[in-house]
């Protein structure tokens, strides 16, 4: 047991930071308007598109292209990649107030 200890914690420890990265990458690789789209899109009922454009630091627009209505969101996104979006504009009937996620290795 005690030889295979030293493999045994290596793999412990590799398969710690793959998790890390794919489950929050933002802090590595930063975050693209594709990214942030991308995860947005998968917390939306039903949209067709989703485009986004950085607003400043931490901060982003997002609109939101579906089959009965278009709709923007103002997002603001911390260091790992967890965001909070608000629906721009007036609130519209069965829109959520807000929505959060966080950008994984899958959204780029």
């Amino acid at each position: 047991m005690r030889r295979a200890f030293p493999y045994i914690a290596t793999l412990l420890v590799v398969g710690v930071i793959a998790a890390v990265f794919v489950l929050r990458p933002t802090p590595f690789i930063g975050v693209t308007s594709a990214s942030m789209a991308s995860s947005l899109a998968k917390k939306l009922p039903a949209a067709a598109e989703v485009g986004c454009e950085e607003a400043g630091e931490d901060a982003w627009t997002c609109a939101a292209a579906a089959a009965a209505s278009d709709r923007s969101y103002e997002v603001s996104i911390n260091g790992f990649g967890c965001w909070t979006a608000t629906p721009a504009g007036r609130a519209q009937i069965g829109t959520p107030p807000t929505l959060t996620g966080c950008i994984t290795v899958f959204d780029h």
